[in-house]
């Protein structure tokens, strides 16, 4: 049966029950594909964690603006409450 490739670019076999002797050529060319895909599946797999990393420091600075703002209106609260002297 013939290969498969997939949208992904992920080279798959077909199994058979009977043992199929690969030359070494062939061998060479399904390392040298899976190489080919597990560089590319890196690239985006950096390349999104670069997104995410920057994803978070953004989510963190927005979560300590609103705990800064959360404290000032405690605190603004707080001073209002004290009676006046």
């Amino acid at each position: 049966m013939k290969s498969v490739m997939t949208l992904t670019g992920l080279a798959t076999r077909h199994l058979t029950s009977s043992r199929v002797r690969v030359d070494a050529e062939t061998q060479s060319f399904w390392v040298a594909k899976e190489n080919a895909c597990l560089t590319q599946d890196n690239l985006r797999l950096r390349s999104e964690l670069q997104d995410l990393e920057a994803s978070t420091h953004m989510w963190i600075r927005l979560y300590e603006a609103a705990l800064a703002r959360a404290n000032a209106a405690v605190a603004e609260c707080s001073r209002l409450q004290q009676p006046a002297q």
